[in-house]
Formats: C-alpha cells, structure tokens, sequence
C-alpha cells in the first residue's frame, strides 16, 4: 500500500476536511457482493468507537484552537499533569471549576435515531452547526485531535509567533516523535502528505512543521491546499495594518510551501469569491458568509480531483466492467509524486490552480461548461486561460451526452496527453450531513467537474504579492507592521525577490 497521511490546520480546513471524511465514509460497502470504487487502507486505519467497538479512524492530524473542536475538545495530558502537581505540592484549599461540557449537536442525536427517523430530519442541519466536528461521520483517534491553545486567535497573521507556537506545541506534547511518528509506523509503505491548512491562523505554524517533517522525511511526498486570506494585495494600501499582515503573511506562506511542498493549490476565501459568485450561484444557493457552506463547495472539488489517489478498481466483477464502459474508469491508482511530477513538469511549476463545476445541469452543454466553471484559485474565467502547462481534470456522473460535450470542450486545447488527463467516476455522493445549497431537491448524488492546473496566468496572482510586499519594503509606513510581525526590512526585500524569482518561473517557454 502507499498510505497518505493527511494534515488539517484551521477552521476553514477542518470543516472542508468534515466534508471530505464525509465522503469517504459513504464510500464505505457493508455487502460481500458490494466492491467500494476507493482503497479505504489508504487513508484509514483501524481504529476503536468511544463505545470500544472497532471501526476505521482516519490517518489524520487536525489542528485548530481548543475551542474550535466542539464536542472533540479534550483536557491535554499537560492540564492533567498541571492538576495531579497541584494535589501533591498544594496544602491548602482547592476550589475546583469544571467546563460545562458542549451538548451532543442536534445532527449527531438525529444520526443515532438514523434508522427511525425519516431522512429529511437528518437534513434539517444548517442552522445547528456550531463547530465542524458537529457534522462529522467518521470517529477521530484521540491522537487525531491536537487543540492548539486559544491565544493564537490573537496572534491572527503572525508569521513569526505560529513558527513559535508550533515549536512549544512540539517540546509539549511531542507531536513529531509521538503522534505523528505513530501515524507514519502504521503505514506499509508511506507516501506523503495530503495537507490544508488557513494561512491567516496556521501560516507560520504549517511552515515550521512541513520543515520539520522535511528534516526527516525529504523524499516523501506532499500535497497541500492553502485557504489564503480576505486580503486583497491588488486592493488594499499599506496604511491598512491588518490587511498589510494578512498580505505578507500570505506571500510568505506562498513563497515556504514553493520551498517545501512538491504542489500546492492556493484557495481564495471565500470573502473574495465576488468574481465567482453568477457562476456558482447559478448551481448553487449557498451562503458565502458560513463556513459550513463554503468548505461544502471546496471539498467536493477536493475530493474529486484527488480521488485518483484512493482509486480502485475491480475487474472480477461484471459491474465493474459495466462501470469501465459506462464510466471510462481507469484502474492505475496514481499517487501523489505523480500528480505533482505531472503537473510541474518544467521543474519550476509548483503553484497550481484548483477549478471546476459542482452540481453540474443536465443536460450540458459547452457554453454552459464555460459559463458555469470557477477558479477558486485565481478567480480568472475559464475563457480568460489562454495557455496551460499541464491539466488534470477528474469528472463525476456525466453521461455520455455530458462526456461527449466535455470531450469537445478539451479538444480546443492545444495540449495532448500526457500533458491533460481526464479521469471519469461515478457521481459525487451527497451526504446527509451536506449543507441545503441546491436551488432544488437535494440530491442523493451530483454531477462535479473537477481541475488541477499548471498555468501561466499563476503570474497574475504572485505578481500582485511581489509587488505588494515590494512597496511595503520601500516605506517607512510599514514598519510597525513588520515589527509586529517581527520581520525586518531586508527580510520583506528578500522576500519579494523570491516572489519574482517564482513569477519568472511561469513564463511562457
């Protein structure tokens, strides 16, 4: 097997990294006779229910601060030693405050009663979301949850402070050589990392760790989706101090995981999706403003264009070659070093865009392709993208009219394979744990199109940064900013030389 063992850092990426796990768990087949069209082992190992009963738990690590887990939240083994001192060292009175523990969420009570009630009362969710694990179908191993201490809520852009914080956390509870290394010697044969993080919150400390496990494990693998800030370096002057942090904060991100990640996607916030909204509104009504509805968008086009990593197909089976037929299914599980060996094949490609349709209409047509595909990456229209180095593009449920149509569509490209790849997949599963954002019925399945691409126009985008932090470099104006983020001048000069340094590398050849 080649595991993945996957990293969620944020609120924004854990409740994206909810609806993935999700997904994988409607995957899951109960029947003999049933074949999951995805290799659990890859991504799951086993594990114990609160009830001691065993199940599969994902090989995961998800970050955020304490009070960002909800029901999940624990007392770390460093409070409990804190208190056992206390009984043996303290003479006097103790008076004891014990946290009111968080209430089950409704959609958890609802799912155990799943069997009587009726579906449609499972689905009655949006408006109870409190946390992200409120959603959650799958059991988390204890040693999944890392709560991060609450303080960093104020440390919001601090580059330097999260590098900090990552390395206390680490002496504290031993997070690479305990937890993390356990996940690693649970694997057959370890390939890498699939990774989302925030970079507003988790910058810094997504830095410090993908340089600590690069100290260790150099050839492995790694793929990571960056969820930026709201900030726009394109419309924002450097008397904003917040927004000038949150700017740098995202060009330093930027500039690490092009050192340290072999492909990574940046993921406009969702604040930024002006540019995108007539044509995900068209499909969609969701609102911009939950994180419940938007991490829905963004992990269903995650999870597509990563199911090429967990993919399987069975051929001893009559279905399984009616799904080859019907779905042009192709039976080679790929993994992440050659997603990324694919996709920056010029060696100096390591940015990449993510782009696609959720809940496609029926039937398709290529004008309504066009219209209707977002860049959650760059925000550019489809019609505006010229020229691509690399594209792959994984589809769910289209038909043969559909497939027909987005054949056409690719066949404008003057790219050939190897270059573009499609893959073509059952429909995407709907959850009921799903956000209500459809314009009609919520479906049981939906048809997606989903891309992963290398492109010039990434130059537009981190030329905006370069020329951002650049300024920032030139003005007095801005020295409170760095200073708070302990960063001196030559360190936002050194800076925006490797930003044009990255842009030269998306020129045309």
């Amino acid at each position: 097997m080649r595991e993945i063992i996957y990293i969620q850092a944020g609120s924004l990426a854990n409740y994206a990294g909810t609806h993935f796990w999700n997904t994988q768990e409607s995957y899951f087949t109960y029947g003999d006779d049933d074949e999951s069209i995805v290799n659990h082992d890859l991504s799951f190992n086993e594990g114990r229910t609160p009830h001691n009963q065993p199940t599969l738990c994902p090989r995961l690590l998800a970050f955020d601060q304490k009070s960002n887990f909800g029901t999940l939240a624990k007392t770390s083994q460093a409070d409990t030693t804190t208190d056992a001192s206390l009984d043996t060292t303290w003479r006097g009175r103790v008076v004891r405050e014990t946290q009111v523990p968080i209430p089950q969420s409704e959609y958890h009570a609802r799912l155990e009663g799943e069997i009587e009630e009726e579906k449609g009362d499972l689905e009655r969710t949006d408006s109870d979301i409190r946390y992200w694990s409120d959603y959650s179908r799958v059991f988390l191993d204890p040693k999944s949850i890392q709560p991060i201490p609450d303080a960093l809520e104020s440390t919001e852009a601090g580059w330097s402070v999260g590098q900090d914080l990552f390395r206390r956390y680490n002496e504290d509870t031993e997070l690479m050589e305990g937890a993390f290394r356990l996940l690693v010697e649970n694997c057959d044969n370890f390939q890498g990392l699939q990774m989302m993080h925030d970079t507003p919150t988790f910058g810094g400390f997504s830095h410090a760790f993908l340089t600590s496990f690069r100290d260790e494990f150099l050839k492995a693998s790694t793929l990571n989706f960056s969820f930026l800030s709201g900030a726009d370096p394109n419309h924002t002057g450097i008397d904003n101090f917040l927004n000038t942090k949150r700017i740098i904060n995202d060009a330093l991100c930027l500039q690490s995981l092009h050192q340290l990640s072999d492909i990574t996607f940046p993921i406009l916030n969702p604040s930024r999706w002006s540019a995108l909204e007539s044509n995900v509104l068209q499909g969609l009504a969701y609102n911009k403003n939950s994180l419940y509805h938007t991490s829905a968008v963004i992990s269903s086009l995650v999870e597509t264009a990563t199911l090429p990593l967990r993919y399987v197909i069975v051929f001893n089976r009559q279905r399984a070659y009616d799904q080859l037929i019907s779905h042009r299914l192709k039976g080679s599980l790929e993994d992440i070093a050659m997603i990324a060996d694919h996709l920056n094949w010029r060696k100096c490609s390591r940015l990449g865009q993510l782009g696609g349709i959720v809940s496609l209409p029926f039937p398709m047509t290529e004008a309504a392709l066009t219209d209707l595909y977002c860049n959650f990456s760059t925000g550019l229209s489809i019609k505006d993208e010229h020229s691509v180095f690399a594209r792959r593009s994984v589809t769910r449920g289209l038909q043969d009219q559909d497939l027909a149509v987005f054949d056409a569509l690719c066949g404008l490209s003057s790219l050939q394979e190897p270059l573009i790849s499609s893959i073509h997949a059952p429909a995407y599963p709907v959850p009921t744990s799903y956000p209500s954002i459809f314009r009609h019925t919520k479906p049981t399945s939906m048809k997606i199109i989903s891309s992963l691409v290398t492109t010039p126009s990434t130059s537009i985008p981190l030329t905006g940064y370069a020329k951002f932090v650049e300024q920032t470099a030139r003005t007095r104006r801005s020295d409170g900013v760095l200073m708070s983020m302990d960063l001196e001048s030559d360190d936002v000069k050194e800076l925006a030389t490797a930003l044009w340094e990255i842009v030269d590398g998306y020129g045309n050849d």
